[in-house]
């Protein structure tokens, strides 16, 4: 039976998505968020009561103890750091739905899936290479989320389960991020990071290891693509080897519709979809920053520059806009705001279609949001009672005696590893970490610090695929309606390889050294 690609945001009659009841006997995303702060409070009970301390500038300060009422007060304070963007998340749910109420991506899939008519499988090649290498180069995280509701009802048209698109975007954009090789949220800001405890003549830069950057990046791309290929061959020759086999008739109930209507591309589709891909590809090439990219320092660069020259001389456009890679998620959500606009005019839908579309599709989101924000409030939780600052320390210190250059590097990529989860942001975590490595990467600065710098993207973006932790994977686990255990349970061979191949090319990287890696 055809099928047809439906609105993913549209709930059934009685309020609620239907549903198999089986599907979600595991806790929630809000649950399992609120156990982790919940296990934080208690750990800084324990860390208090035994008088544990920590250093910081100098001063020896006490962990602090957490209460009860601050278990409530953490997602509170999570909602306000992710404020950017929840906002973003929000207006992308509203341009969304304007989106697909206008049909345009239905019959855009259509004619992909007549086109690869039998050899649909093809397209998970350049879509996840195209996925990873935006992730490598711009760090592919939240922008992500609108993708899933792409990605995800394409791949059933075409006979697969929701878990083959699910890994398209997932597994492509985390992969990249994992083999980051310019990205500025990772590279960019460890780099700068590293240098802090770096003496003049040992300075490194983002060059620095960059050929045996983009060799990982190819190599770990090239397996999460062929794992999802795989994947998606055995469940179309066999669906009950699917993991949500039991609620694959729910799925398509879901996220398509059973009908056969054949939809015409006419103009106002084909403006639409242009328009739909227009603001991607603006939003991903003004998240870049292309400044820090070239080598220039902060507030000199041409984009930077050129977003100051239109800011004084053309103010009646903005004055308010930063260049391109110089802005944020205010900046992106507004361009989708236009956007949904714009759209709304193309499709004639009038000041009051445009309000109940719009809401309807920000509406549906803001379950995502705040997953966002709970998972925000265990960055508050550990920060604020010192168990972050904690742990960084007692990283320093355990691999201050080590002499063998990828012996540190190996024990610096597992040790990343936890303290990943402790420290979910990829930013916060390098400018936490790297000012304390200084003396370490000394050493043999020339192979330990691009070598360090290559471990924490591995080790920082691999954590990122899986943990609960990150509102990014519990977002992406919602929109998909998996439970976690069912995703776990998919992810878990693919999470082994990327596991021993980080080693293994960690180790390459140690043995080749120099400026390559």
């Amino acid at each position: 039976m055809d099928f047809k690609v439906k609105n993913p945001f549209k709930r059934a009659k009685n309020g609620k998505p239907s549903e198999n009841k089986k599907q979600f006997k595991m806790f929630s995303a809000f649950t399992i968020l609120l156990l982790i702060i919940a296990g934080i409070i208690f750990l800084s009970w324990i860390l208090k009561w035994s008088g544990a301390t920590v250093e910081i500038n100098n001063e020896e300060k006490p962990i602090v103890a957490l209460g009860v009422f601050d278990l409530f007060l953490a997602p509170i304070y999570g909602f306000a750091s992710g404020a950017e963007i929840i906002i973003f998340l929000v207006v992308l749910g509203g341009f969304l739905n304007i989106v697909i109420c206008s049909k345009a991506l239905e019959g855009f899939s259509q004619k992909i899936t007549s086109w690869l008519k039998g050899k649909e499988i093809w397209a998970i090649i350049p879509l996840m290479f195209f996925f990873s290498l935006v992730g490598s180069v711009e760090g592919l995280a939240e922008e992500s989320l609108g993708f899933y509701l792409i990605c995800i009802p394409l791949m059933m048209v075409a006979g697969y389960d929701k878990l083959t698109g699910f890994m398209i975007v997932l597994l492509g954009a985390g992969v990249g991020v994992m083999n980051s090789t310019v990205n500025p949220f990772a590279i960019g800001v460890a780099v700068e990071s590293a240098n802090s405890g770096l003496s003049p003549e040992n300075l490194t830069s983002v060059g620095d290891g960059l050929i045996w950057r983009i060799v990982c990046w190819f190599l770990m791309t090239s397996t999460a693509v062929v794992f999802v290929m795989w994947y998606s061959w055995k469940v179309k020759l066999n669906p009950q080897k699917s993991i949500v086999f039991k609620t694959m008739e729910d799925d398509k109930k879901f996220f398509l519709s059973e009908q056969t209507e054949k939809i015409e591309m006419n103009w106002k589709k084909k403006l639409t979809l242009a328009i739909f891909g227009l603001t991607f590809i603006l939003m991903i090439f003004y998240m870049v920053g292309w400044d820090s990219i070239f080598g220039f320092e902060e507030g000199e660069g041409p984009f930077y520059k050129f977003g100051e020259w239109v800011n004084t001389h053309i103010p009646y456009l903005t004055s308010q806009t930063p260049g391109f890679g110089n802005g944020g998620f205010i900046e992106i959500s507004a361009i989708f705001l236009i956007s949904a606009i714009v759209l709304g005019f193309v499709n004639c839908l009038g000041e009051d279609g445009f309000i109940d579309q719009f809401m309807v599709g920000a509406k549906d989101l803001f379950g995502v949001c705040l997953v966002i924000a709970v998972a925000g409030g265990i960055g508050w939780a550990l920060q604020v009672s010192l168990i972050q600052q904690l742990v960084v320390l007692g990283l320093s210190n355990s691999i201050g005696g080590i002499d063998s250059s990828i012996g540190i590097l190996i024990i610096l990529f597992i040790l990343f590893i936890p303290l990943s989860i402790f420290i979910p942001s990829t930013s916060g975590f390098a400018r936490a970490v790297f000012p304390l490595l200084g003396g370490v990467l000394a050493k043999d600065s020339e192979v330990l610090t691009s070598g360090s710098i290559t471990a924490f993207s591995m080790a920082n973006g691999f954590v990122n695929l899986f943990t609960p932790t990150s509102g990014i994977i519990m977002s992406a686990i919602a929109i998909a309606r998996i439970d976690y255990s069912k995703f776990m349970k998919l992810m878990w061979p693919i999470l082994a390889i990327l596991f021993v191949m980080s080693i293994i090319l960690i180790t390459f990287g140690g043995l080749i050294g120099g400026n390559i890696a």
